[in-house]
């Protein structure tokens, strides 16, 4: 019999379902791998029913890789014809992504605009078939020092334009293609140290091309993780980037530098995020023997799904605060250092003495801020067994983000 430790919550649209972690972690990998494979998974698991399968694989962003297999087996399930559509639904999506993507570079392109596509657009181009790697937008960066013509040009293309958000504008065509153009590589208010590495210009000239640039496979690979790092770091993160994580290394791992690699990632502190990370991609994917840290944290990235939760941004907060999980965290969340509260408040770099006045500051703000009242609220429900598993995690994936 499986001890209690292994049953875990999983919060899938206002409900809880109780699972067994390790049937999830292995039948997720069974469909993943069927999908690859081309082939017929095994027989669901007696205690997971096909509406849990599903939600987990929609919450993990992963439809097209996942249910490509579990289509197979659903026949006479009440889930199929939403399978169905959403296989569909997918390849249509993933036809238009493929066809802006090529249309967009080539008017910038023709327009003198320095670009890059990035993440999923090019991703899609590594997997066995474009349409198993899911997403909902198609990214660029532009290197100009305004993206005043970019939007022109999109908007000539006719995509309509939603202005301006952090670090990249959106624009749409219609309700089933999304564009996202970043401006900078990382945004600075998610790690100033992130976003000086990325500002030095590291890609390179598509050959044949004048204004449209690449990564090479190591800088790319960097990027990848810095990007999931980032989510991670700020909300959780699903899933499917352990996928991404797994098929870019065995395609490319043996035609990188290893040594340059390393020296990156270590510059731009991830590290040890990667290397955990990379570690769980092959335990989970290649079916080996799973301690429990990984187990924890494959649980945690299948209840953050794909964007992850506002609410779990605390423990990223708390692991920069504490040095293990035996600290007073309240404490520490509501009157957290001075070298916290700097990032917030500047000015304390000069007036340190003020350090009351900003904790007072902070209270007032967050009464009226969602995600303040979220991160009280995931403090005051958990339990001291749970931070002590969530401030082990992120101490051990060692991010250090700071603004």
């Amino acid at each position: 019999m499986e001890p209690l430790i292994l049953l875990y919550k999983i919060h899938l649209r206002g409900q809880i379902i109780m699972a067994d972690r390790k049937a999830v972690r292995k039948f997720t990998r069974e469909l993943v791998m069927a999908s690859f494979e081309n082939r017929s998974p095994s027989a669901l698991p007696d205690d997971m029913t096909m509406k849990e399968c599903v939600e987990i694989c929609q919450k993990g962003q992963m439809q097209y890789l996942t249910f490509k297999s579990l289509l197979k087996i659903a026949e006479n399930c009440p889930e199929f014809d939403k399978i169905r559509n959403s296989l569909n639904q997918s390849t249509f999506r993933t036809f238009l992504q493929v066809m802006a993507a090529r249309e967009i570079t080539t008017a910038f392109e023709k327009e003198g605009i320095r670009h890059q596509l990035l993440k999923g657009a090019i991703l899609k181009n590594i997997y066995p078939s474009p349409e198993m790697r899911d997403m909902s937008d198609v990214d660029l960066v532009v290197y100009d020092d305004t993206l005043d013509r970019a939007a022109k040009v999109m908007e000539q293309m006719g995509y309509q334009n939603h202005g301006l958000i952090k670090h990249h504008m959106i624009f749409s065509k219609g309700p089933n293609l999304m564009i996202e153009v970043h401006w900078c590589l990382f945004d600075q208010n998610a790690g100033k140290s992130q976003h000086m590495y990325f500002k030095d210009l590291r890609a390179k000239l598509v050959e044949g091309k004048q204004y449209t640039y690449e990564f090479g496979l190591e800088d790319f690979y960097v990027y990848m993780i810095a990007h999931m790092a980032k989510h991670f770091f700020e909300t959780g993160c699903g899933i499917r980037n352990l996928v991404d994580i797994y098929v870019y290394l065995n395609k490319y791992n043996d035609s990188m530098d290893r040594e340059y690699l390393e020296k990156e990632l270590q510059k731009c502190g991830i590290y040890d995020f990667e290397k955990n990370m990379r570690e769980l991609a092959y335990i989970w994917l290649e079916d080996r023997e799973c301690p429990e840290f990984f187990e924890n944290l494959f649980e945690y990235m299948v209840d953050s799904g794909i964007y992850g939760k506002t609410e779990n941004g605390v423990w990223s907060q708390l692991a920069k605060e504490t040095k293990d999980s035996c600290s007073n965290i309240k404490l520490h969340y509501y009157f957290p250092s001075i070298k916290f509260m700097e990032e917030k408040y500047p000015w304390l770099k000069k007036a340190p003495f003020l350090l009351p006045v900003a904790w007072i500051m902070r209270g007032v703000s967050g009464v009226s801020q969602k995600q303040s009242r979220d991160h009280r609220k995931q403090l005051e429900q958990v339990d001291k067994k749970e931070v002590a598993k969530m401030l082990d995690m992120y101490h051990r994936l060692n991010l250090n983000f700071r603004k």
